[in-house]
């Protein structure tokens, strides 16, 4: 139900199994029925030509995510078994480089940085959009940081 892949850097960085323990928690709390996810960890080489190809903005970003719904097209990352019955609710890539640069920044550890995109990117597979308007931009923070509390991220923001 959750595929985490990641470049072989960044392998020692990340603990998959926590990982998907959290995407499941913010799934549920987002979605009305199961859903799975699929997330990528790259670096900004990466995901700055994927901006430029999906976004066309030829610049690294920090996450990416792609909701699925009957009609999308996927993007051609691994997916979880099909066997496993369970609807997808999209992709999302990570730019490690990314989440340490702005864990120093907001100064927190890149657990907490990474933790924090990743509420923000399911919220987005989740139909939130903060681009729209200032008024959907709050209330996607709020749904944010309620997320991270359940998770056990508390005052981050």
């Amino acid at each position: 139900m959750i595929e985490i892949r990641c470049d072989a850097d960044w392998q020692g960085l990340i603990n998959q199994k926590q990982l998907a323990e959290i995407l499941k928690v913010f799934l549920w709390h987002l979605f009305e029925s199961e859903r799975g996810i699929s997330l990528y960890l790259t670096d900004d080489t990466e995901i700055q030509k994927l901006n430029q190809q999906f976004r066309g903005k030829n610049s690294p970003t920090d996450i990416l995510s792609w909701p699925y719904t009957e009609d999308d097209v996927e993007l051609s990352l691994p997916k979880i078994d099909e066997s496993e019955d369970v609807e997808l609710a999209g992709d999302l890539v990570v730019s490690v480089e990314r989440v340490r640069k702005q864990a120093t920044e907001n100064g927190w550890d890149f657990e907490t940085e990474l933790i924090r995109l990743l509420a923000h990117g399911c919220a987005h597979l989740a139909g939130w959009d903060h681009e729209r308007s200032a008024n959907e931009a709050n209330e996607m923070l709020e749904l944010e940081i309620a997320l991270l509390k359940e998770v056990g991220y508390e005052n981050i923001y």
